[in-house]
């Protein structure tokens, strides 16, 4: 460049001083290219595109060229050089070297720039660095922008949100959300093509523009409108061939617009920025799955210390509700217990409520739609449902949560079978101590096993059984069974002497002092075989023995339920419980011992013997009276006595009985006592 300046000044004979300057990026200075005369600088340079022309600097000569925006080259003489148009243009394109020579090593420069930006982008797995990095290395490449903001798409809300702002504060613009379509940067999102704005008149310009009216009114109290800007890029980023965000960059107060250039630079950076937002989205859901694993170990290992360490349901439930963040409550529903001890189900539901809800689905949770919106997790051994803890809908439960209580759900199960195992083994011992006490015929023997059955009192004490059939699986079994027993404890507790199951049984010994307690008892009982044997195939049935006295006593009240159990009126429908006095002679039917018929005839004889102090006036009225076929003058004359003083007798034997001559069945079963009072060996009359 140089010589050809020289050659220029010999051409036109100039022999004074000259020199070339530069000014570039909005410098108010010229720096020197070419000084030999060591003249001072021209004055302040003037950035116009295209400008070229000849000035007065002070008492010198300045040729002015500007060849872009941002670089102005000027050649000063320090005398008149005399020159033309024609010198004008040949001089502007001697210059334009100077400004070649910068292109190129603002371009260097620049590329060195997106070269560092992409490794200071690229280097970190921290999504929310990532979107840092990316704008203030944007900002760094794309020096015409001011401010910057990072946009991703909310797929809760279906709109795209500010995840990042360099330039401006980021706390005002991040409560601005675009519809995909809406503005420059819902238009690059949607259309997966790059919006550059950078004149009002333009198409672009129309149809970005147009926003909702929620985001205008942010507009112009918090961030810039799209009509307070001199250039706009909304810039789509690409992950896998999907539009992941969209970068929008502004020029507001700088000079120089964005161009098509800065497009094609962010086409080059953006290429890495999509790799950088795609590793460090890899990164972190590995990191959170990895988190989960360790959370999830943490959880099962505290659980099974627990569980290792036997600290027992309430403990476990105590550290799953601080593992949920809300407290827990745990039904165990084998003994029909919460834990917390003391607790109340929710919205007034019963435990037979929560089995049955459980029981008609095999899932990890149900939910109830009950006031409280409550969320059951049943705790399972194999098909038998063991319990279930209860979450409250006040409290949400994230993914995690949930893991700890499903894990804690097995746990719970652990418990509750080795807790069904330690009362099977009691029950067994119960059993065991109980046939003892029917066996033997020891005073000491048979209070020494009433003590440890717990059985205090020996006055009116009353057998009875309650039967579970239909139950193929023997740990569903067991488990109606010892729900049938802890219902049994808590409705008649404070009449309940001793307790236990054993195998399909249920066996209880109460005593009941007032005739109005058997009867009360007795339907307690049988409202409790209805509500828990109604549905399904399991069947519920049960027989309750006559009132007895002392320990030696008790094995005839446990007979006699056997013998209720067994009745074919058992099987009727509707009757679940049978009474022993209500079989009368279907007893009968069922006993494989003759001491049954003598029990029979002393039920019917001994009142009357009882009754007729005298003599044995009403018996032998009673047996001759249907041994004349029920016909009374024919009795009466057998009887030797007045038709009338007959008729007394009957009603003194109806009172005494609690009978009626004109009911079929008592008068069935009176006529087969007298009939067995005949042929019955051993009974005493």
């Amino acid at each position: 460049m140089a010589s050809s300046i020289m050659h220029f000044l010999e051409l036109k004979q100039y022999g004074g001083p000259v020199s070339v300057w530069s000014a570039s990026g909005g410098a108010e200075d010229y720096d020197p290219i070419l000084n030999p005369a060591g003249m001072s600088p021209p004055s302040a340079p003037v950035y116009r595109k295209g400008r070229c022309g000849i000035r007065k600097d002070g008492d010198r000569i300045a040729v002015d060229v500007s060849y872009s925006a941002d670089f102005t080259a000027v050649m000063l003489f320090g005398e008149d050089p005399g020159l033309t148009g024609e010198d004008v243009q040949l001089l502007s394109a001697l210059l334009y070297r100077v400004y070649s020579e910068h292109d190129t090593e603002a371009g260097r420069k620049r590329l060195d720039r997106i070269i560092g930006s992409i490794g200071e982008t690229t280097s970190s797995l921290d999504l929310e660095e990532v979107f840092s990095n990316i704008l203030a290395n944007t900002l760094e490449v794309i020096g015409n922008a001011d401010y910057g903001t990072l946009w991703l798409f909310d797929e809760k809300s279906g709109k795209l949100v500010c995840r990042a702002s360099e330039g401006y504060r980021f706390e005002e613009i991040r409560q601005m959300a675009f519809s995909p379509g809406e503005g420059p940067i819902g238009h690059a999102f949607q259309d997966g093509q790059p919006v550059l704005i950078t004149d009002p008149s333009d198409a672009d310009y129309r149809k970005a523009s147009k926003i909702s009216r929620e985001n205008k009114q942010r507009w112009g109290r918090m961030v810039e409108d799209i009509t307070n800007v001199r250039s706009v890029i909304a810039y789509p980023i690409t992950v896998d061939g999907k539009v992941e965000c969209v970068m929008y960059l502004a020029q507001m107060q700088s000079d120089r617009i964005l161009t098509k250039r800065d497009l094609w630079l962010l086409r080059v950076f953006t290429a890495q920025v999509g790799i950088a937002i795609r590793n460090a989205k890899q990164f972190a859901d590995i990191r959170q799955l990895n988190e989960k694993l360790i959370r999830r170990d943490a959880i099962h290992q505290s659980l099974t210390d627990l569980a290792v360490r036997n600290m027992g349901t309430e403990k476990i439930v105590e550290e799953l509700s601080r593992m949920a963040g809300q407290p827990l409550l745990f039904a165990d529903l084998i003994v029909n217990e919460t834990i917390p001890p003391g607790k109340r189900l929710p919205d007034s539901l019963a435990y037979g409520n929560l089995l049955e809800r459980i029981g008609r689905e095999e899932t990890k949770k149900v939910s109830i739609g009950t006031e409280s919106g409550a969320t059951l997790y049943p705790v399972r051994s194999g098909s038998v449902v063991l319990g279930c803890l209860i979450a409250r809908k006040n409290g949400q439960l994230g993914r995690l949560e949930e893991m700890a209580i499903e894990q804690g759900t097995s746990i719970l199960a652990l418990e509750l079978v080795q807790k069904q195992n330690v009362l099977a083994f009691y029950y067994k011992n119960q059993r065991d101590l109980f046939d003892s006490l029917i066996r033997s015929e020891n005073p000491d023997v048979l209070q020494e096993n009433a003590d440890a059955l717990g059985i205090g009192d020996t006055r009116n004490l009353t057998a009875a059984i309650l039967q579970v059939s239909g139950c193929p699986d023997p740990q569903e079994m067991e488990a109606v069974v010892f729900r049938l027993i802890a219902q049994l404890k808590k409705t008649a507790a404070d009449r309940l002497q001793t307790i236990f199951g054993w195998q399909n049984r249920v066996i209880l010994l109460a005593s009941l002092k007032e005739p109005s307690d058997r009867s009360l008892f007795a339907r307690r009982m049988e409202r409790l075989l209805t509500d828990s044997g109604g549905t399904g195939p399991i069947s519920l049935r049960g027989g309750i023995g006559s009132s007895v006295n002392g320990l030696h006593e008790i094995e005839r009240t446990y007979r006699e339920a056997e013998i209720a159990l067994d009745n074919p009126i058992a099987e009727q429908s509707g009757v679940r419980l049978v009474r022993y006095e209500e079989i009368g002679l279907r007893r009968l039917f069922t006993s494989r011992n003759t001491e049954e018929s003598r029990k029979f005839l002393a039920d019917i004889f001994g009142p009357l013997r009882e009754a007729d102090r005298s003599g044995n006036t009403l018996e032998q009225t009673l047996v001759v009276y249907f041994d004349c076929n029920r016909a009374s003058g024919q009795a009466a004359e057998a009887l030797h006595i007045h038709i009338n003083t007959l008729y007394q007798r009957l009603r003194k034997i109806e009172d005494t009985l609690g009978v009626s001559f004109k009911n079929p069945d008592d008068v069935l079963q009176l006529q087969l006592a007298c009939y067995l009072l005949r042929h019955t060996a051993g009974y005493a009359r």
